[in-house]
């Protein structure tokens, strides 16, 4: 599982799942635009349920992994941010933001 710190909140969901979240935070950070996205997530001990987050250039998000497993169905959930990432980097490919991009943020001011 992957933890994402987001407004004040803990949110635990798909590894990979988490890591298409930043890249497209970073995405809309860097055209200067929001958007909202729904994922299966698990806050605090709760169940897993659907959470949703606004991405946007102002967006402080933190991930980190930890041992627990995610046991949940994220099919939909990658699929519609690879999507939505192809189409704002101009229908490109999801790797329009190279590997490491996500922790470099001096060229987003």
């Amino acid at each position: 599982m992957r933890r994402i710190a987001y407004a004040q909140t803990v949110i635990g969901t798909d590894e990979h799942l988490a890591d298409l979240v930043l890249r497209y935070a970073a995405v809309l950070a860097r055209a200067g635009s929001a958007d909202t996205v729904a994922m299966p997530g698990r806050v605090a001990d709760g169940p897993i349920e659907p959470v949703s987050m606004l991405l946007g250039p102002a967006s402080q998000i933190t991930s980190w992994s930890d041992d627990e497993p995610f046991d949940a169905d994220v099919t939909e959930a990658v699929a519609d941010l690879e999507a939505r990432i192809a189409e704002a980097t101009g229908g490109g490919s999801r790797d329009a933001i190279g590997p490491g991009a996500i922790d470099e943020f001096d060229d987003l001011a």
